[in-house]
């Protein structure tokens, strides 16, 4: 529930909803472990 607040917080500072704030954090995660990723895959 702490998560949800702060991201309401958030939102609210940057005049979205906390869906829109959620989606763009998610979309940014994605990115950056499609370009440098976490866990490296090994070819057998």
């Amino acid at each position: 529930m702490l998560v949800w607040n702060h991201l309401k917080k958030v939102a609210e500072i940057l005049e979205k909803t906390i869906y829109q704030l959620k989606d763009q954090l998610l979309s940014k995660y994605l990115v950056s472990e499609i370009k440098h990723p976490t866990i490296k895959m090994i070819a057998i």
